[in-house]
């Protein structure tokens, strides 16, 4: 078991490190985003980043994990290229059809997804246009990035996406900054980075396709991803639709603050993320082993304890860290008419926690190949928190947006659940997590009580000690223990 859970760490730390950083381009760019940006700007760029992140979904058609299935479990290579083949050249046509269809009537698609808020803004069909774009290169380069994975190639796998990653950055950084580009400016240099990945992404994607499209092959894979499809999209309402709804029924400008304290709060979804890019893959190659649940249960386990110590140590350091001043400059991390959004950050970081367990939950779903159910789930959290977000935020504004995205992320947590420890019975560490979970909690409430009577310091301590705490209170079984005293042991040789 814990050799297994170790190949998994690894596995993570490499696949979902280039994830993990392509999405951290986020919190890297948020203090240049909040001081060159005005709430107003930066609440439009978040619409047009809702934009691009529902149309990736409806681009790829869930054949990323078709992929993903059928060219993992496939012994022939030779059926493999095909299986390759097929769903690339079935992408590449009808990406390409979206993306003209886009470019053509960009009125309707502004009109559909973005509002007023977007259509007053006068950079608004060559922003369109250029999103469009990014969606292009980012789904074909999806299909080869997949068979990286699939087939153990950590070095490409990294350099087309930390590649990516620096390349936006540095770019994001020259056309805000130095070119005054603006709005616009980040679009391109997002395009850019995709383009470069692509083309980072075309040997091997040379090399395993061939001329062959198999139509039973691309029914097969349509039959499995498309169900994914509606579940993905469901997925992007939770994420997004808070947004689209506070700028219509607030304010651009709230909806921006808001957006940078969530933006800050999804640091553990893109943990989660990360897990996930390498979960996938392991569940699948250790589902064969007799001790295979014991090992999907340990991982939650596991999983939950990192999650709950940095939900500790980022509630505990965001603020002090957000408003610190950066010698030299005479600037804060963070722009001060941005602040009020760090007060939503603790509730947001909560529903990433449900996000998390919802991940290790899907295992049931892959395996007994249950997907057909997940659209009726992750559906009623969507509606869950629209609904949520319509009742109460002409009144509670952005609170009422962050405490519907917890309700959402845990109905949908919870229904999963119980749907598939039917179909599928895994035997959770519930004492063990529940463990995690009261110690999480005393600690969170003395570190708030200590915070609210100037004595921050205390809250600091005993979120970075959230493990050691564990371990005093006996939250290591004995084989965990045994295994630390060897761990020890060896490192005392060494020294």
């Amino acid at each position: 078991m814990f050799q297994a859970i170790k190949r998994l760490t690894g596995q993570t730390l490499i696949y979902g490190l280039g994830h993990v950083l392509t999405r951290l381009v986020g919190f890297v760019l948020l203090p240049v985003f909040t001081h060159h940006l005005s709430p107003d700007q930066f609440g439009v760029q978040n619409l047009y980043y809702l934009f691009i992140a529902v149309m990736m979904e409806v681009f790829r058609l869930g054949q990323d994990i078709a992929l993903l299935r059928y060219y993992a479990l496939e012994k022939d290579r030779r059926h493999a290229k095909a299986i390759f083949s097929t769903i690339f050249w079935g992408m590449l046509l009808f990406s390409t059809a979206m993306a003209g269809m886009i470019w053509i009537w960009d009125d309707f698609w502004v009109r559909l997804f973005l509002g007023s808020a977007v259509q007053t803004d006068p950079w608004m069909p060559y922003t369109l246009h250029v999103c469009a774009a990014i969606v292009w290169l980012d789904n074909m380069s999806a299909f080869p990035l997949v068979v990286m994975r699939v087939e153990n190639k950590p070095g490409q796998f990294q350099l087309a996406k930390l590649t990516g990653v620096f390349l936006q950055v540095g770019l994001t950084i020259l056309f805000l900054v130095y070119m005054g580009r603006g709005v616009p400016g980040i679009f391109e240099a997002n395009a850019i980075s995709a383009a470069v990945t692509l083309l980072i992404c075309l040997p091997l994607t040379v090399r395993r396709l061939t001329s062959a499209f198999n139509w039973v092959v691309l029914t097969s894979c349509l039959a499995f991803g498309l169900p994914n499809l509606p579940n993905a999209l469901f997925v992007q309402v939770i994420e997004l639709a808070d947004r689209r709804i506070l700028t219509a029924l607030r304010s651009a400008a709230e909806q921006g603050i808001y957006s940078a304290g969530y933006k800050l709060g999804l640091f553990l979804s893109i943990v989660a993320m990360g897990f996930r890019y390498a979960w996938q893959p392991f569940f699948m190659q250790v589902s064969r082993q007799s001790d295979a649940r014991e090992i999907y249960a340990r991982v939650l386990t596991y999983f939950m304890a990192l999650t709950f110590w940095l939900y500790l140590l980022l509630t505990a350091f965001i603020e002090p860290l957000a408003t610190w001043t950066i010698p030299g400059i005479d600037r804060a991390l963070i722009a001060p008419e941005y602040w009020a959004g760090l007060k939503v950050f603790p509730v947001v970081l909560l529903a990433q926690v449900f996000n998390g367990a919802f991940a290790v939950f899907m295992v049931g779903v892959y395996l007994e190949r249950k997907m057909y159910a997940i659209p009726f789930i992750t559906g009623i959290a969507a509606a869950i928190n629209v609904g949520l977000n319509l009742a109460f935020v002409p009144r509670y504004g952005m609170w009422a947006s962050a405490w519907a995205t917890v309700a959402a992320y845990a109905a949908m947590t919870i229904l999963l659940y119980v749907y598939i420890n039917r179909i599928y019975p895994i035997p959770w560490e519930w004492s063990r997590i529940g463990h995690l979970l009261g110690g999480g909690i005393v600690i969170f409430l003395i570190s708030e009580i200590c915070r609210r009577n100037g004595i921050d310091w205390i809250g600091y301590i005993l979120a970075a000690l959230y493990p050691v705490i564990l371990l005093l209170t006996r939250f290591a079984t004995a084989s965990e223990m045994e295994r630390i005293r060897l761990k020890r042991k060896s490192g005392d040789h060494e020294e």
